[in-house]
């Protein structure tokens, strides 16, 4: 691995150098002092900012940046758009993206708007001031346009009781060697599964317990993973009862459940999810080219994720959702674009387009470090927004991860009416998210302040089971978030 010394005047900003330089060249490792195979520098004089980069046996480049200091002299994002600059130049492209680097660029739009800024002047600051293209900074107007009225109740009101719950089932049948998911392989008799689900139950019966006394009300239920349809009809039966026992359900808007893998799925579980209220399902072929499943070591049997999505349609779930990833394998832009029309073919009501990221934890990245192409280039990435929109499919959330193919972005597509209303309150973080489970993360939100607090639960079901006592106590304390007679703060 490449090693880039950051030798800068001001060594707060090797954070944000690190993250945009990520994007232009994925992989290399930074440190501020020591051997390394190219230097990038930093020094400031007065309103002169200069910037370098040089790499051993390679060009060098130096340039030198003007600025008003009283718009400075703290702003980090200033020198970041000026390391950009330079970064262009050096490796000879521009970024749709510009110079932002973080996850959740619809909020940063939503926050603009929600201070009331208009949207000619937040068109100006995305191009001008962190150098995203115009398409970028128009699908993100019409994301964050598209999402206020499920983020934000009709009275304006933000409701603190009203919280959206998320049930992790991190066990899967195999691991795909692209995954970073901290999951467990289930054995061949169940019993690392078993165990972890009766502890499963016991947090839901905890967790409940504590927000029957606040009064608390979910919004929006999803149960994810892993894989949840490992569960037999029995588990699922007895979970989604113990979800109704312990929560009020009553003014529930949406309940996901992920049935990523077709392999899982019987008509006994469907029937169950169905019965309980489940309204929205998850079935994930991540790309319907056999051998791309082969190599990436998922299970594939021909037509079987046809008939699993006919299925689910003919039970009369509201919406099926189906994921694909870009860039699997040695795909090509073709053999995606054969998966998109082979799922737009079974007309799904929610399609999420991914872009494979290299993630700690994959076996990809263990067994080849961080390599990412290029990714297929701005036509593909159109035209597959061309393809989905002319079938009637219009984004409706986006994210981003680091270390994606292209540096590109990954989008959830919706018919009308089909939106994915937990996924965009995950990424509005507009309201508190209760995570229950190994892995599950909760966000407690405090409108007043606006913002959030983690509530962090170990990743690995071992460690889970072993520490259970301690982790549903340390839990059920952080959510006296909730008990507002102990926090009139939060009235």
């Amino acid at each position: 691995m490449r090693t880039l010394r950051f030798d800068l005047e001001r060594p707060a900003l090797e954070y944000y150098f690190h993250e945009l330089y990520q994007a232009f060249d994925p992989g290399v490792k930074n440190n501020l002092k020591g051997e390394s195979d190219g230097v990038l520098t930093q020094r400031r004089d007065g309103k002169t900012l200069m910037l370098s980069l040089s790499w051993d046996g390679a060009k060098a480049l130096e340039r030198h940046f003007e600025f008003n200091s009283e718009n400075d002299p703290l702003d980090n994002s200033i020198y970041k758009g000026f390391l950009y600059e330079l970064l262009c130049e050096y490796f000879g492209k521009t970024l749709e993206w510009g110079t932002l680097t973080g996850i959740k660029p619809v909020k940063i739009v939503q926050n603009y708007l929600n201070a009331g800024m208009d949207i000619s002047d937040i068109e100006k600051k995305f191009r001008k001031y962190y150098r995203v293209s115009s398409d970028r900074t128009q699908l993100l107007l019409d994301l964050a346009i598209k999402q206020m009225p499920f983020i934000t109740p009709e009275n304006g009101i933000m409701d603190k009781k009203r919280v959206s719950l998320y049930v992790g089932i991190p066990l899967c049948p195999a691991k795909c060697s692209y995954c970073s998911f901290i999951s467990t392989i289930v054995d061949k008799k169940g019993s690392n599964l078993e165990m972890y689900f009766n502890h499963l139950l016991l947090e839901v019966n905890a967790i409940g317990e504590a927000f029957n006394r606040y009064g608390i009300i979910i919004d929006t239920l999803y149960i994810g993973g892993g894989t949840p349809t490992v569960l037999s009809a029995e588990q699922l039966e007895r979970l989604m009862s113990a979800l109704e026992k312990s929560f009020d359900l009553s003014k529930i808007r949406e309940y996901t459940m992920e049935a990523g893998r077709s392999e899982t799925i019987t008509k006994e579980k469907l029937e169950v999810a169905k019965n309980h209220g489940v309204d929205r399902l998850c079935l994930n072929p991540q790309t319907m080219n056999s051998q791309t499943l082969e190599t990436v070591g998922r299970y594939w049997e021909k037509d079987l994720v046809e008939k699993q999505a006919s299925l689910i349609q003919s039970m009369g779930f509201k919406t099926l959702n189906m994921d694909l990833i870009i860039g699997l394998a040695d795909e090509s832009p073709e053999d995606f674009l054969f998966s998109l029309d082979a799922v737009m073919a079974l007309a799904p009501e929610n399609i999420t387009v991914h872009n494979l990221s290299i993630k700690k934890g994959s076996k990809i990245k263990h067994n080849n470090g961080i390599h990412v192409g290029e990714g297929y280039g701005e036509d593909f990435y159109q035209t597959v927004r061309k393809r989905l929109r002319d079938n009637g499919y219009d984004p409706y959330y986006l994210y981003r991860q680091k270390y994606t193919q292209g540096n590109s972005e990954n989008i959830g597509y919706s018919k009308a009416g089909h939106e994915g209303i937990y996924n965009i309150l995950m990424m509005a973080e507009k309201q508190s998210i209760i995570g229950i489970g190994a892995g599950s993360t909760g966000k407690l939100y405090d409108p007043v302040n606006d913002n959030i607090q983690r509530v962090i639960t170990v990743k690995d079901i071992k460690t889970y089971n072993e520490r259970f006592d301690q982790i549903i106590e340390k839990k059920v304390q952080a959510y006296e978030f909730f008990d507002f007679e102990q926090h009139d703060e939060l009235i």
